[in-house]
């Protein structure tokens, strides 16, 4: 079985190869516009092909010629190290967007998919490495596999509400990834959706089968809440004296804060810094004491990805 995992690449570098040679072969047959090279289907619909860099912010239009453009081909833009932002806004009949189609455009910095889009392909955003922020949009039910594999500076995904899976390797080897929101539609997610990506948090509601999954492969999980609760570091809403014992275990080198929301709730006298004083205010109001600060009230959660003071859980081994 050694053998087996250089054959699989060298049969994929074979197969993008041929399909890569296969397009410039038909782009002969392609209509240009605007830099699209494009061809219409039998249903009177565009499908873009491929696109000749002349800018590198890119709007796909929503009709060539007056034809709808509803989909992106297969490897479309795969490799291209020129565009730094794709617009969709204009493209409201788009449907598909294929196989490949930007995997590798190492330049692209944020993508916001339309509603019409039912159909992401495998490894759409893939190799995206500067990539920050992606909204996969309203219009699709699963995240295909190695969607956003290896999306480096991705820091943060909010599932839309419809998507009911998320397939293998999907956010896999995402460096920076460390808030994962997971809504109640989700009812099956691959075991290595997320693997390699090691600062993962999931946010999800009580109950769900986003807890069950995130509990049972280690990654680290919390109740998705909009506002926190001044004092509730641990996030499990409610104010106890495990929340003081966090504060003091963090302080001395012990325990990292599990994460960057927790700061809005340890700082409770809202003075930039996580310190035993705060800890101590958190007894205090356990104990029944006046303390001039709203612990146990909500407050709305406004922090920033936390900086290196303030450590990520890592997935236990």
């Amino acid at each position: 079985m050694k053998f087996l995992k250089p054959f699989l690449s060298i049969t994929l570098a074979l197969l993008t190869i041929c399909i890569l040679a296969a397009s410039a072969f038909a782009a002969e047959n392609y209509i240009v516009l605007d830099g699209f090279a494009f061809d219409i289907n039998s249903d009177n619909e565009a499908t873009i092909h491929s696109y000749d860099n002349r800018t590198a912010e890119v709007v796909i239009p929503q009709k060539l010629m007056g034809y709808d453009v509803v989909y992106i081909d297969d490897y479309a833009f795969f490799g291209n190290e020129v565009i730094t932002s794709v617009s969709f806004k204009k493209a409201d009949k788009l449907k598909r967007i294929g196989v490949n189609a930007f995997n590798g455009c190492t330049k692209l910095e944020s993508v916001v998919i339309p509603s019409g889009v039912t159909e992401l392909g495998f490894g759409a955003f893939q190799g995206c490495s500067n990539l920050k922020t992606a909204d996969p949009g309203s219009g699709i039910e699963n995240i295909p596999s190695q969607c956003f594999f290896k999306c480096d500076k991705l820091a943060k995904i909010v599932i839309p509400g419809n998507v009911k899976s998320i397939s293998a390797r999907s956010f896999a080897d995402c460096a920076s990834l460390n808030d994962i929101e997971i809504p109640d539609s989700v009812s099956l997610i691959a075991d290595d959706a997320f693997s390699d990506s090691g600062k993962a948090v999931i946010y999800r509601n009580q109950g769900s089968y986003a807890q069950q999954y995130a509990e049972s492969i280690g990654i680290p999980n919390y109740n998705i809440i909009r506002d926190v609760q001044l004092g509730d570091v641990n996030l499990d809403g409610k104010v106890n004296i495990s929340d003081a014992t966090l504060v003091q275990k963090y302080r001395v080198g012990l325990k990292p804060l599990p994460h960057y929301r927790t700061v809005s709730c340890a700082d409770v006298n809202s003075d930039g810094v996580v310190s035993l004083r705060d800890a101590t205010l958190i007894q205090m109001y356990l104990a029944g004491c006046s303390v001039p600060y709203p612990i146990g009230e909500l407050v709305h959660d406004n922090t920033q990805p936390a900086s290196e003071e303030y450590e990520l859980p890592l997935i236990p081994n």
